[in-house]
């Protein structure tokens, strides 16, 4: 996780009003790809990951991301639909989305899609990577 919220710093200049979020998969216990969220409209850091992998993941692959993947589209797909058609069984979250139109839905979708689902690891370090976005979040919820 800490390799995922290293990624989602990447995105600290650039992803405003957006969240910044990151995210690594990991087989076997290797890192084999990394993303992050760039810039607002532009693919999330779970897709960024998937794409930088250049392939299926294998079995047992874990994905790791700071921030509950989103469960509704926008200017982009939800990230839930392209974990579970990538085939990622595990995914350990760092913190659930502050946002009202996604908060907790991310990981209902993945358990009930048979996703195995770790949130929490990390928490307070994810949390803090977006106070801004949090604030916002925490008015409009």
């Amino acid at each position: 996780m800490r390799l995922a919220i290293r990624e989602a710093q990447k995105g600290q200049k650039t992803a405003a009003p957006n969240s910044i979020v990151g995210a690594v998969i990991v087989e076997g216990g290797r890192v084999v790809a990394e993303g992050y969220h760039a810039r607002p409209g532009e693919p999330h850091a779970e897709i960024n990951a998937l794409k930088n992998l250049g392939r299926e993941p294998g079995p047992g692959a874990v994905l790791y991301v700071t921030l509950e993947p989103c469960s509704t589209v926008g200017r982009t797909g939800k990230c839930t639909d392209a974990i579970v058609a990538a085939g990622i069984k595990k995914v350990i979250v760092g913190c659930v989305d502050p946002n009202p139109a996604h908060r907790g839905q991310g990981i209902e979708i993945l358990r009930k899609a048979g996703v195995e689902v770790i949130a929490g690891v990390l928490e307070e370090e994810c949390r803090n990577l977006n106070p801004e976005f949090n604030q916002r979040m925490s008015e409009e919820g």
